[in-house]
């Protein structure tokens, strides 16, 4: 049976490396959510462009016809 015994710095190698990890994945989850928002919004932006240009593209349509007729 072996004798497991750390030393004080050790511990505290150990600790600080653990709180590291948690603040590192805490930062990069944070920047994940904030890219994510923006995609969301970036996304939002796109719908509304694409609709208005659909909107312009069956008024250009009725134009079109009404000029055929004349």
């Amino acid at each position: 049976m072996s004798n497991l015994t750390f030393t004080i710095a050790e511990v505290f190698l150990f600790v600080g490396s653990l709180v590291g990890v948690w603040i590192k994945h805490q930062v990069d989850y944070a920047k994940l959510g904030a890219r994510v928002d923006q995609l969301e919004r970036s996304n939002s932006e796109v719908q509304g462009d694409i609709k208005h240009i659909r909107e312009d593209i069956q008024e250009i349509k009725l134009l079109l016809a009404k000029n055929q007729m004349q």
